[in-house]
């Protein structure tokens, strides 16, 4: 009789929380700073100014749409804490939900938490670091928002370093389009943190261990995990602010290329493809945009390979992380596979081969969408399943294992696959093997 009777409480503070939060909404999407300060506690001085700025720098962001969500509570607080808040103070688990305008089809998601404390008769949010939350950049200092041709920058970096960003992200958005094709947003969201303490918030992560190695990262959800708008959300690039002091011009462009690659393949994907195909066909893009071959951008893992160290086998996903080990050698394989399969198989089987993994029909706007042969290759003849599409998503289709992916486009097994690739890594190392050469797709 007595769970009942607690539940009913819970019930009403969580309504009255709802409609609080609702009008934190509203308040946000008018850029109405008094709005917000008027729903937080007096009392919490720190966390006022952190809204305040908060607020201030989301009117600079064309939001198309916030909302809150209270999922249920949170964590209990620790009784100093509650103490000096009030015996009424709890922590609410909420779901935020946004769009940025122009760019996002389907929202955003993040956790929040809100610290809730009831001052006569009102409740009112006093903090959002007593339970799990993760930020957005706006949250972690004054923001500013710099507008490309094909870019939107938002960052705490100093605005020279985002119209910088702009311009290379503008460029690169053109030289994705130019090998994955058009059927993507084809706006690139860019966030550049100031410093590396903000990356490691943004990033989730409770240290910087291997970031060194991380010029940029592409964020998004996880495509495969069945959350509702996963398939269809737009990833955001994450600059590495460390990593601008030490790459170059073609540096940046070749981070840039690389990571809005990532944002197109993923864009519409009903998973993710495997790390070595993902990473190899994003260096792949980036490389050929700025004109780079293996011997100077793969010069460390040939020098490997002619000392007799070269790798046997494609690159795992413990391969790329940068908490593990070094990962430029990984990036390195991962490149020389895609380039074997796109010298040996041709490039619309390479690109049939990356559809086919990540669960993403050729489309309008995709290379050869109109053309008899390259439609050959499709969906239909490579074995993907049904189509599946939602709102955002474009058209997807249940992704293949690599291992029966790469049979049913390339006509060879991913054994031979891995042979071709060791045999042309042994030519281009001055081994002894043959350079490998465009074929019919049947591995010879």
């Amino acid at each position: 009789m007595g769970a009942p009777a607690e539940a009913a409480p819970a019930d009403e503070r969580s309504t009255a929380l709802q409609r609080l939060l609702d009008a934190r909404a509203a308040a946000v999407l008018a850029h109405d700073v008094d709005g917000v300060l008027a729903l937080v506690d007096p009392g919490a001085a720190a966390f006022r100014e952190r809204q305040e700025r908060t607020v201030l720098g989301l009117a600079r962001v064309p939001l198309a749409a916030w909302s809150y969500e209270v999922v249920g509570e949170g964590p209990r607080l620790a009784e100093d804490r509650r103490a000096a808040l009030g015996g009424s103070a709890w922590v609410a688990d909420v779901r935020l939900r946004y769009r940025v305008d122009g760019v996002d089809v389907v929202d955003q998601q993040r956790q929040r938490s809100f610290t809730v404390v009831e001052r006569g008769g009102v409740w009112l949010l006093a903090d959002d670091a007593d339970g799990p939350s993760r930020p957005d950049v706006w949250d972690l200092g004054a923001v500013d928002v710099v507008r490309g041709s094909r870019t939107l920058v938002v960052g705490t970096a100093p605005r020279p370093v985002l119209e910088q960003q702009a311009a290379l992200g503008d460029a690169a958005a053109e030289r994705v389009d130019a090998v994955w094709g058009t059927a993507w947003p084809r706006t690139t969201v860019v966030v550049v943190p100031d410093d590396a303490d903000q990356l490691v918030r943004l990033l989730g992560r409770e240290d910087a261990a291997g970031l060194d190695q991380v010029a940029a990262l592409t964020t998004g959800a996880d495509r495969s995990s069945g959350a509702p708008g996963a398939a269809g959300a737009v990833d955001r690039v994450v600059v590495n602010p460390a990593a601008l002091d030490v790459l170059g011009e073609l540096g940046r462009e070749v981070v840039l290329t690389h990571e809005t690659t990532h944002v197109a393949v993923r864009a519409g994907a009903a998973a993710d493809p495997p790390p070595w195909l993902s990473e190899g066909f994003a260096e792949l893009v980036a490389y050929e945009g700025a004109g780079l071959g293996p011997d100077v951008a793969a010069a460390d893992l040939l020098a490997e390979v002619r000392a007799g160290r070269g790798p046997v086998a494609l690159p795992s996903a413990a391969d790329f992380d940068p908490a593990v080990g070094t990962v430029a050698p990984a990036y390195s394989a991962a490149w020389l596979a895609v380039r074997t399969v796109d010298l040996r198989h041709g490039r619309a089987a390479l690109l049939e081969l990356v559809r086919a993994a990540s669960g993403r029909a050729a489309g309008a706007g995709d290379p050869g969408a109109g053309d008899p042969d390259a439609r050959d290759m499709g969906a239909g003849d490579s074995g993907v399943g049904d189509t599946d599409a939602e709102e955002g998503d474009g058209l997807r289709v249940a992704p293949l294992p690599l291992a029966d992916a790469v049979p049913r486009v390339l006509g060879v097994d991913l054994d031979v696959l891995t042979a071709q690739w060791r045999e042309d890594m042994a030519a281009l190392a001055g081994a002894g093997a043959p350079e490998a050469t465009a074929t019919s797709g049947d591995g010879g």
